[in-house]
């Protein structure tokens, strides 16, 4: 059924808790920053332009070790939270849901839009 294969793609990463890692504990912008997820990990561009983009650069954490070490060996990467963390993880989700044909950013998501849908059946 391809609308339930598309909602599960869709709620991927809803409901994991994403976790935000960075080169650069004192200051994330000035790293590099990476997201993970339970399909793997990605990494945010910014543009030129402040636009933010995330390109899957690893399956594991070992796999981006390895990736970062060559790059830079005396870099690791340090788990990022606070206002920092919720930015990129909304960031995230905002890019990866928009992705998804046929879903946007901006679907309804909370009851009160879904029972002004069905006033109307």
């Amino acid at each position: 059924m391809v609308e339930g294969r598309e909602n599960t793609e869709r709620d991927e990463f809803r409901g994991a808790r994403l976790r935000i890692y960075g080169t650069n504990l004192d200051d994330p912008d000035e790293g590099r920053i990476f997201v993970w997820t339970k399909t793997g990990w990605f990494e945010r561009i910014e543009g030129r332009q402040g636009d933010v983009a995330f390109t899957p650069v690893a399956d594991s954490e070992s796999d981006l070790r390895e990736q970062i070490a060559r790059d830079n060996p005396s870099v690791d990467i340090v788990e990022l939270g606070g206002d920092y963390r919720k930015t990129v993880s909304e960031e995230f989700l905002e890019q990866s849901i928009g992705d998804y044909p046929g879903t946007s950013v901006d679907e309804p998501g909370d009851e009160d839009d879904d029972q002004q849908y069905h006033q109307h059946d």
